[in-house]
């Protein structure tokens, strides 16, 4: 459709009679949906933000459409393809690299801000060898990581997912010996030191952590991958350490996994997670942080919301999904697929009633 058939259209679904009230607000959107919006990858052929934002209003009852408007204008945080990218290219950089920096300090007395001599330190490039990278999503974007890394990472270094079996974990041990004796280093019985966990988003921490209180376990992605770099003989259990980079988390999944990992770490004899962020999204941003009362009027509407988003997925998190998975109540939207732990009014399936704004495309569903 084109931009000013769409234009019309929303003009046409908020009642704005006047040219003053379209130059307002239509502008404005316009140029948010050219920068941004309009690359959202999980919109229909042809589709483009304007005419999505128009159809999204006219599900609304009229008098709840300017709160939905301003919900969208004053609160929505939405994560560009290329923002993401660029965290992903300063992960390896600012963060991979500084830790090896850090640990090559720690393990010679040398001081951290001799940069020059660390990073000429035997033992730096020895820990690069000895880095495993499991991502443990697609939106890992591994490939894009090791593209940033300026071919310090190798292809039997990085997978594109935590789940490993015998054969993959063997031949990574290979590549690893043959690394090693090439660049000079004693490869007898070779093991990795630094395992490298990746992945691009994190609203409450349920997905890698949470602890069944009944069944007296530990359930989600960490304690297998834990489980399973023992077990495939991965890492060296005498000098490893496991670190977590999320591209963006919330405080609350912050808060989350560190908590829940320390304890499962302490009891079970493994060495503590590390997490590390590199965008922080603090507890302010929820919707439900001392919302005006048009944001609760408009959140607080169950119409607005379809049962069929209450499965056992969402369950887990111990909410209905109105306002997100485990209640995180997010006006987060990522370019490639809108997080469950927003409101479901940004998020809601389009064969779902009052689809979303921002559409999702589940990864669980029945068939």
């Amino acid at each position: 459709m084109q931009d000013s058939n769409a234009a019309k259209l929303l003009a046409r679904v908020m009642g704005w009679q006047d040219q003053e009230s379209v130059l307002e607000h239509v502008g404005e959107l316009q140029l948010l949906a050219y920068f941004k919006y309009d690359y959202y990858q999980r919109f229909g052929p042809g589709r483009r933000f304007i005419e999505s934002l128009a159809l999204w209003l006219k599900q609304l009852d009229a008098a709840d459409r300017d709160a939905a408007l301003q919900l969208v204008k004053e609160r929505l945080v939405y994560f560009s393809d290329a923002e993401i990218a660029h965290l992903v290219e300063t992960a390896y950089p600012d963060v991979i690299v500084q830790e090896r920096i850090r640990l090559v300090a720690e393990e010679n007395g040398i001081p951290a801000y001799k940069v020059g001599e660390l990073s000429a330190h035997r033992r730096f490039e020895e820990l690069r060898i000895k880095s495993l990278y499991l991502g443990l999503s697609d939106g890992a974007r591994t490939n894009e990581l090791r593209r940033a890394s300026n071919h310090r990472i190798n292809n039997e270094q990085i997978w594109q997912a935590y789940e490993l079996g015998e054969q993959k974990s063997a031949s990574m041990l290979k590549g690893l010996a043959e690394e090693l004796t090439r660049k000079g280093f004693q490869a007898h019985d070779p093991r990795f030191n630094l395992i490298w966990l990746l992945d691009d988003f994190s609203g409450s921490g349920n997905t890698y952590i949470r602890y069944d209180g009944e069944e007296k376990s530990y359930g989600g992605k960490l304690p297998k991958i834990y489980k399973q770099l023992h077990q495939r003989n991965l890492i060296d259990p005498s000098h490893y350490e496991v670190f977590l980079v999320l591209y963006i988390a919330t405080r609350q999944a912050i808060d989350h996994i560190e908590y829940w990992c320390e304890r499962f770490t302490s009891e079970h004899g493994y060495k503590p997670l590390q997490l590390r962020v590199l965008c922080r999204l603090e507890k302010s941003l929820a919707l439900t942080k001392d919302p005006p009362e048009w944001l609760a009027s408009l959140l607080g509407n169950a119409k607005y919301f379809d049962e069929r988003a209450h499965d056992k997925h969402m369950g887990v998190g111990g909410s209905d999904g109105r306002l997100g998975f485990a209640n995180c109540a997010l006006p987060v939207v990522l370019s490639h697929n809108s997080p469950n732990n927003s409101v479901y009014l940004l998020w809601g399936p389009d064969q779902f009633k009052y689809p979303g704004l921002f559409p999702r495309v589940v990864r669980h569903g029945d068939f």
